[in-house]
């Protein structure tokens, strides 16, 4: 009695330390505790969150990951929770790791590997978890659908999609059919009419009808109000695109709220916010408290950024925020949605004939739909060394299915001493990289003549590309903003127009930069054109610096699209206001 009170004693003392911060001498008498009583789980969950508190994350680990803990799984739950809660992602998936080794008929451990390795990019070892987890249960979808898009994210795109769309719950349930909206973009043969049917099939079945928005009364002279609604303020196309734009548009006649929608906590999101007259924080809220939220806002329009992409909000915009709502920037299809009235495009992007599948009205950008923003640091354009062509795609592996690597194959077959540079994610893991070369291997093309690599940082990113001559458009999902950043650092883009928005991005940079001869109009064609580049190779290095001025000109006029983003959103109001019998002051 008295050794277990004396223990007790010691281990509300090392509690206490631990809780005026006095981390280091916790976790000493905590080591002395658990070194008398290694199989006490509390106490190595104790232990285990003094170090992650401490910075000491593999020490955590290395506490943790015991067969003590594993046997209580309540307490392993929350060891695995303050893992999440600390931001220790990589050390978490070690410790499941551990977990489902210890006992390969463990489910739960399986498939939280599973879903773990693939947040963090690792679609090889996601895929081979959640095969472990769905052999273990067959009739689960969890693991079936993680492995299906690890499959897709390491670029095997034919084999991901069927067993996607293999998945019991993939058309039936909203959010494995939300996430097949996005995925069927990838898919090399699905037309244009096919993907219009499927996501305006998704939107009667799953988005509620909109209500009635009457525009709100106005004086005289009184601004527009524009809300611009994204979940992902700081990153990506919204970034690159929107800011510029935003920082150029009319102040006189508009004012722009900037809705975030996630909360974005990070240096690029802040810096996004700042661009507009107010910023919205309307994250953390369900779908009514969100309606609430937007409806009090009194906003005369309303611009979704999001569309059907991850982390959606539109079943709440579907309900009608604001009397005109458009879609634009980072979404590339039709909603589906009634309540959202205009899609914004251009005239290479969307023509009359992909215009048809769209429930929105179209309403086009003359200049072009989107508007560059470069980097504001220096970066030189000039090409770094010599030899043979360089070519490469700095675009997500996903968009890599077989048909485009027989083509790029071809075209390093035709090129003697070529190499091709690839840059995406998930060739951060080992064994994806690994992977993609055994593709390459399968064509003809060994490894030697490959450069394959994980994301960079975007100053890195850009710098990479002044070892490249000729960067490479994937298809039928082509690239935006990756082929931006290539132009941008002098080079060219060789691009197969498609029939869909996706597979017409970079068609519509190219008609833009009076370029139409780094267009395709069939694979043969893309080849040829890619070929022909590297006979070209040493004036293609000369003129760098001329391609980066003709960017500037013609995708980096904020000014010009600015003007015509207000002129399209006024037209729009009018007829807004004329259908209500509501006059614009």
């Amino acid at each position: 009695m008295v050794a277990r009170d004396a223990f007790g004693l010691r281990l509300r003392e090392a509690t206490a330390l631990a809780d005026r911060g006095e981390l280091h001498a916790a976790i000493a008498r905590l080591d002395a505790l658990l070194h008398e009583r290694p199989h006490a789980a509390v106490l190595r969950q104790l232990l285990a969150r003094c170090h992650l508190r401490a910075g000491e994350r593999d020490a955590a680990v290395a506490v943790a990951a015991h067969p003590a803990l594993f046997a209580d799984r309540e307490v392993l739950s929350a060891v695995v929770a303050d893992f999440a809660a600390a931001g220790a992602w990589q050390e978490r998936a070690r410790l499941l790791e551990t977990v489902a080794r210890h006992d390969p008929g463990d489910y739960e451990a399986a498939l939280a590997l599973a879903a773990s390795l693939h947040a963090l990019g690792c679609p090889s070892a996601a895929l081979h978890w959640a095969t472990q987890a769905a052999a273990l249960r067959p009739a689960e979808p969890m693991p079936r659908a993680i492995a299906a898009t690890a499959l897709i994210d390491r670029g095997d795109v034919e084999a991901g999609l069927a067993a996607y769309r293999a998945l019991p719950a993939a058309q039936d349930d909203a959010e494995h059919a939300a996430r097949h909206l996005v995925l069927m973009h990838y898919d090399p043969a699905l037309g244009a009419d096919a993907m219009s049917a499927c996501i305006r099939d998704f939107a009667r079945r799953f988005l509620p009808q909109p209500d009635a928005r009457a525009p709100r009364a106005r004086t005289a002279g009184q601004r527009l109000r524009i809300g611009w609604a994204s979940p992902r303020p700081g990153d990506g196309p919204v970034a690159t695109f929107l800011s510029g734009l935003l920082r150029a548009f009319d102040r006189e006649h508009h004012e722009h709220l900037l809705v975030d929608l996630a909360g974005t906590d990070t240096r690029a999101a802040r810096a996004m916010l700042r661009e507009g007259d107010t910023w919205v924080d309307a994250s953390g809220l369900d779908d009514a408290a969100l309606l609430a939220r937007l409806r009090a806002l009194q906003l005369d329009v309303l611009v979704d950024l999001a569309g059907h992409s991850t982390a959606n909000r539109l079943r709440v915009l579907a309900r009608r925020v604001a009397p005109l709502q458009l879609a634009w920037l980072d979404w590339f299809d039709t909603t589906g949605a009634a309540a959202i009235d205009v899609f914004v495009g251009d005239p290479w992007l969307t023509p009359p004939d992909v215009a048809a599948g769209f429930s929105e009205t179209v309403a086009q950008l003359p200049s072009g739909r989107f508007c560059y923003t470069p980097p504001w640091y220096a970066i030189d354009v000039d090409r770094v060394g010599g030899g043979a062509v360089v070519f490469a795609s700095f675009n997500r592996l996903a968009k890599l299915n077989d048909h485009v690597l027989d083509a790029w194959a071809r075209i390093l077959h035709g090129c003697a001493g070529s190499r091709l540079v690839l840059r995406a994610r998930h060739l951060g893991e080992a064994a994806t990289r690994a992977h993609v070369a055994s593709r390459f291997a399968a064509r003809g093309i060994g490894a030697a003549r490959l450069e394959l690599g994980g994301s960079l940082a975007y100053r890195e990113l850009l710098e990479a590309y002044r070892g490249v001559d000729v960067a490479l458009d994937p298809f039928p999902f082509s690239g935006c903003t990756t082929s931006c950043d290539a132009l941008w650092m002098g080079c060219p883009v060789v691009t197969l127009a498609g029939r869909s928005y996706v597979g017409r991005q970079g068609a519509s940079l190219m008609h833009r930069l009076d370029a139409a001869d780094w267009i395709a109009a069939d694979v043969d064609g893309y080849v040829a054109r890619a070929v022909r580049a590297a006979a070209e190779v040493e004036a293609l290095r000369a003129a760098r610096g001329t391609l980066r001025r003709r960017v500037l000109a013609k995708l980096c006029d904020a000014r010009t699209q600015a003007d015509e983003f207000a002129r399209l959103v006024q037209e729009q109001w009018q007829r807004v206001a004329a259908r209500n019998r509501f006059g614009d002051p």
